[in-house]
């Protein structure tokens, strides 16, 4: 049973992983795509508008893969801390913000690269302890 309730919260933290990076990246590209039209419809200067769209397409990447999940939640946070603070109190920084954190504590979920690389380092890790010479 704690196995399958595990194996779910897994399975929930990969899917919220999958659908924030798909939304960290469309807007992203939409933005980098038409920076006029974001100046438009956001109100907020290009200067801003550019460097916010160029880290949301660069943390959609990094959890789309699941690499380095923890790492991305943190920048996550500072991010929609720093929307928060700056561009006005709304609901997406602090969606981005809580999403961020629970990224952080829980890290990236299932089908997430850092699964994969935890078990090759675990492997390399044992390797050399089997391999390391004994002292008397």
């Amino acid at each position: 049973m704690n196995g399958e309730v595990r194996a779910t919260h897994s399975r929930a933290t990969g899917a919220v992983r999958l659908l924030v990076a798909l939304w960290l990246i469309f807007s992203g590209v939409r933005t980098l795509a038409d920076p006029r039209q974001a100046v438009a419809d956001q109100g907020q200067p290009l200067g801003v508008l550019l460097p916010l769209a160029g880290v949301s397409f660069t943390l959609g990447v990094f959890l789309l893969t699941g690499f380095m999940s923890r790492v991305a939640g943190l920048i996550l946070v500072c991010l929609g801390g720093w929307e928060w603070v700056n561009l006005g109190a709304g609901v997406v920084p602090a969606v981005l913000a809580l999403v961020g954190l629970y990224f952080v504590l829980r890290g990236g979920g299932a089908w997430a690269m850092d699964i994969y690389v935890q078990k090759v380092q675990d492997r390399a890790r044992r390797k050399a302890a089997l391999n390391a010479p004994q002292s008397s």
